[in-house]
C-alpha cells in the first residue's frame, strides 16, 4: 500500500484539515506527492514570478494557515518521481481527489467542496481554461 513520505506528510500537515482527510484516503489506494501546502510570502512571491501561480502574497489559497490549497500529483515508483508532461495521469488522479472529496463530504467527514486547477469552473472540461495548474486542489465553500 502507498503511503507519504517525510517531505509530503509535513507539506500536507500544513494544509486544512479537509485536505488532510481527503489526501489520507487518496494515498490508500493510489501513490502520490504532496509537492506544496502552506507557502509563505516568499515562496508565493517564487511560484508567481515562475508563472506557477497568477496571484501575489497574500491573495493565494496557498498564504492562510492551515492552507487552503495544497499541490499534489500521482507518483510512479518505476520513475520514483512525478511525470510532469503526462497531463493524462494528473487528469485521472484529478477525477479520483475529486471523487473521494464528494464521498468524504457526503458523509459528513469534510466541510469544504474541492475545486482542481486544470478545471477551475467544474464543468468537467480542462479545453475552456486560460490557467492550467494541473496539481492545484483548493477548497471552495459548500453553498
Amino acid at each position: 500500500m502507498p503511503k507519504f513520505g517525510k517531505t509530503s506528510t509535513a507539506r500536507l500537515q500544513s494544509c486544512h484539515p479537509d485536505l488532510q482527510a481527503i489526501f489520507t484516503v487518496v494515498i490508500q489506494s493510489l501513490d502520490c506527492s504532496i509537492f506544496c501546502g502552506h507557502r509563505n510570502k516568499a515562496d508565493q512571491q517564487q511560484a508567481f514570478n515562475a508563472s506557477l501561480s497568477q496571484v501575489q502574497f497574500p491573495n493565494s489559497k496557498h498564504n492562510s494557515m492551515p492552507s487552503m490549497a495544497t499541490d499534489a500529483g500521482p507518483y510512479f515508483t518505476e520513475l520514483k518521481n512525478t511525470d510532469w508532461e503526462d497531463i493524462k495521469a494528473f487528469a485521472t488522479f484529478a477525477g479520483y481527489v475529486k471523487r473521494v472529496s464528494h464521498e468524504l463530504l457526503a458523509q459528513g467527514v469534510i466541510t469544504h467542496h474541492i475545486r482542481w486547477g486544470g478545471d477551475w469552473d467544474g464543468d468537467g472540461r480542462t479545453s475552456d481554461q486560460t490557467f492550467h495548474d494541473l496539481p492545484h486542489f483548493e477548497l471552495i465553500k459548500v453553498n
